[in-house]
């Protein structure tokens, strides 16, 4: 099982962080397709609003629309899934942020 498909699993059980490592190691190197690489960005971005980093999940996702095609109206749906759970997350009070952070950081160790 590679790296993406691991951090899907991560992803699917809520473990944000590691998710997120996982899928920053699959695109380390690789010449995947533009849709592969914006499959993946796109659950980074999901990932990091959820760690409670909105900044960080908006500069992914502006990533990813450079990325997308007409072609591309699946993913398209999902990028405005995760801008959507972006804009959600900004939207967090600070004790709610600060607790998503701790627990991602908390993930990692």
């Amino acid at each position: 099982m590679g790296d993406i498909e691991k951090g899907k699993d991560e992803f699917e059980t809520g473990r944000w962080s590691k998710a997120y490592a996982l899928f920053q190691k699959a695109l380390e190197g690789r010449n995947d397709s533009a849709r592969e690489i914006a499959e993946v960005r796109l659950l980074m971005a999901r990932c990091l609003a959820q760690m409670g980093e909105p900044e960080q999940a908006e500069t992914e996702l502006k990533d990813v629309k450079q990325r997308l095609s007409d072609q591309d109206a699946e993913l398209v749906k999902e990028f405005e899934r995760a801008w959507r759970e972006v804009e959600d997350t900004r939207k967090l009070d600070k004790e709610e942020i600060a607790r998503r952070r701790a627990a991602a950081k908390a993930e990692r160790n």
